[in-house]
């Protein structure tokens, strides 16, 4: 069962990763950021390449996973996979992500709102003010403490 755990938090961890490789490969390849990441792995500059990524992450502005309609999405999908499945580490998987995403966006709250806001709500025509988007971050706070409470 520790395996389990661990393994599913981990890969949930990591598969907010894919959104930028699908980000500079498929959904956006001309972006100057995907142009310029894509000559670094080519050159095989693997430690640049996550640098960059960390020092331009707001370049990054229509992630699928950071958009609201994907973490509506995953509420869903948490709630079933907490409440319907038997196996921990498709529960912990789905945790993992929820995590990962919540911890960017709590960071980023921080740093630049008006950039959360965007890649937020990139998919939707909406908008939020500083004190709508504090709500939203403690509305996900409490959802994610309800799934871990369940979860436990």
């Amino acid at each position: 069962m520790f395996f389990s755990v661990v393994g599913g938090v981990v890969v949930g961890w990591l598969i907010p990763f894919f959104d930028y490789v699908a980000y500079v490969y498929i959904l956006h390849p001309e972006a100057q950021i995907s142009q310029y990441l894509q000559y670094e792995l080519r050159k095989k500059q693997f430690k640049l390449v996550f640098e960059t990524v960390k020092r331009r992450s707001s370049e990054f502005d229509k992630l699928t996973t950071r958009g609201f309609l994907f973490q509506l999405a995953w509420v869903v999908l948490a709630v079933f996979a907490i409440t319907s499945t038997s196996g921990w580490f498709g529960k912990c998987l789905v945790m993992g992500l929820g995590l990962r995403i919540l911890v960017e966006e709590v960071s980023e709250w921080r740093k630049d709102k008006e950039g959360l806001k965007k890649r937020l709500l990139w998919q939707v025509e909406a908008e939020l003010n500083n004190q709508q988007l504090k709500i939203y971050l403690i509305a996900k706070i409490v959802i994610i403490g309800w799934l871990i409470w369940v979860l436990i």
